[in-house]
């Protein structure tokens, strides 16, 4: 028994002594884990540097976008700015707001392509089209430059007061009311014409070349004079080639192949044949050897038409303008008519300024048939000048302008401007938006301004119309002073 208490006392003993020996290592080993208040402070730390290096990354990061904002938004006004200018480069010169009275519309200058029809230079007119730039949203200000830009394209060569007078003066011709001596009869009758000869008159229009079509319509005009009329035909142009090796020879020449004579068919088809397209074209050389062929023919005993017939602007350098100032101010005096045939709105502008110095007019054609209308004109004034000849008594001479005249043709030519000039701005509005080079809305928006535009030509053509109806029972005297006060434009007076 005491024996078994022992044992107990002793196992009890060694389990004390380990349990000492126990709880003295583990007090010794170092504590692995943060005390609670140090690992609050740790975690607090980090996290604190961690938000601020968040708010300063997220600061950088705005101020970053914020700058690439600024300057994408700088990049685009200085795009859009450039754009505004490459549009304003389009515009010519002088054109800066849209016509809306009669005289603005005549005074405007024709367009590039004036007088042609879109689909026979399509691929020049999407060219031009193409130089667009499109920008965005475009306010009223810069629809208006589109539309300038447009206008100096298509915008139609509208007819002046100055030259309903001419047509007047041509109907009117021999009238005793007429003071201007060069619409009075005289002892002979001769007829000038002038040929350009140049390379691009071999091109064709409808089935013939210009050069064929013009050639036609000469043999036919001259055929039909009396037989008392002179006729001659002087060339230019027609030397070397298109080439810049030939340009010197091609500028120096121009022939008088058919002298001012009676018509002889053979003679003229002899003269016809002698030459065909070739080279530049040298008006203002042209015109100055015209007046030496008709130096013999004062204009006190002859009446002296002359007809230059070209399809494009003076390119040797010459200055036609002056020429045909001078041969105006000659003892000739001419009555100088301008046909252009086919030519484009500059052409068209410098062959204006020709006809309107020598007191002339012009007139574009597209073929043989409106030229030998054109042609008509000088035919109507040979047979007067045969009646008169043979002292055949006129009613029409001296009395009323007839309605045979038909001067109400100026309001039909001035509303087939308003539908050619119409198609073409048609044409271009579908092409602006089929090859996406404008914004639809934008081309909307043009389309708009362009039916404001094209009411407005109709009314004043109508009005024209209107006006020209009531002069036809008027005197010369009294049609002239009627346009005059009309328009209160600086316009040719007898």
């Amino acid at each position: 028994m005491n024996r078994k208490i022992k044992k107990r006392h002793m196992l009890m003993t060694i389990l004390l002594v380990c349990f000492i020996g126990l709880s003295a290592c583990s007090a010794e080993e170092p504590s692995t884990e943060p005390e609670p208040s140090d690992a609050f402070q740790t975690m607090g730390s980090e996290g604190v540097e961690g938000a601020d290096s968040n708010t300063e990354g997220d600061s950088e990061g705005a101020e970053r976008k914020d700058s690439d904002t600024i300057e994408k938004t700088g990049e685009q006004n200085v795009d859009r700015e450039q754009q505004i200018e490459e549009l304003k480069a389009l515009i010519p010169e002088g054109l800066s707001k849209r016509p809306e009275t009669a005289a603005e519309f005549f005074n405007l200058q024709p367009g590039r392509f004036s007088g042609i029809s879109y689909d026979k230079q399509s691929d020049e007119i999407i060219q031009a089209l193409e130089q667009f730039p499109d920008i965005e949203n475009p306010e009223a200000e810069i629809l208006e430059l589109y539309y300038l830009a447009l206008l100096g394209l298509f915008a139609e060569d509208y007819p002046e007061p100055s030259e309903m007078i001419n047509k007047i003066k041509l109907a009117s011709f021999g009238d005793p009311e007429m003071d201007d001596p060069r619409f009075q009869f005289k002892e002979q009758y001769n007829v000038m014409i002038l040929l350009d000869a140049s390379g691009s008159m071999g091109h064709t229009t409808g089935s013939k070349t210009r050069m064929e079509a013009a050639k036609d319509a000469i043999r036919s005009f001259a055929a039909s004079l009396p037989a008392e009329a002179q006729v001659g035909l002087r060339v230019y142009g027609h030397e070397g080639t298109g080439s810049e090796a030939d340009k010197e020879l091609s500028c120096s020449k121009s022939d008088l192949m058919y002298p001012l004579q009676a018509y002889d068919e053979q003679k003229l088809d002899e003269a016809l044949d002698q030459f065909k397209p070739a080279g530049w074209t040298p008006i203002g050389l042209a015109l100055e050897q015209a007046q030496q062929d008709l130096q013999a023919f004062k204009g006190e005993q002859n009446t002296n038409i002359i007809y230059l017939v070209s399809d494009g602007i003076e390119t040797c350098g010459g200055d036609p303008v002056e020429v045909a100032k001078q041969l105006a101010d000659s003892d000739l005096t001419p009555i100088v008519n301008i046909i252009g045939f086919g030519v484009d709105g500059n052409a068209q502008r410098q062959l204006k300024q020709v006809a309107e110095t020598a007191g002339g007019r012009y007139v574009l054609i597209q073929d043989q048939e409106e030229l030998e209308k054109e042609f008509e004109q000088a035919k109507e004034i040979a047979r007067k000048w045969k009646d008169w000849k043979s002292q055949v008594n006129h009613e029409s001479l001296g009395t009323k302008i007839q309605h045979s005249l038909d001067i109400r043709e100026y309001a039909y030519d001035w509303n087939d401007k308003r539908r050619a000039e119409s198609h073409n701005f048609l044409n271009a509005f579908m092409d602006l938006k089929r090859m996406k080079i404008l914004d639809r809305q934008t081309v909307l928006e043009l389309e708009s301004i362009e039916d404001e535009q094209e009411k407005r030509i109709r009314e004043h053509g109508r009005e024209l119309e209107e006006y020209l109806r009531e002069l036809n029972e008027k005197t010369y005297k009294e049609t002239i002073d009627a346009i005059n006060q009309k328009f209160h434009e600086n316009v040719p007076r007898d």
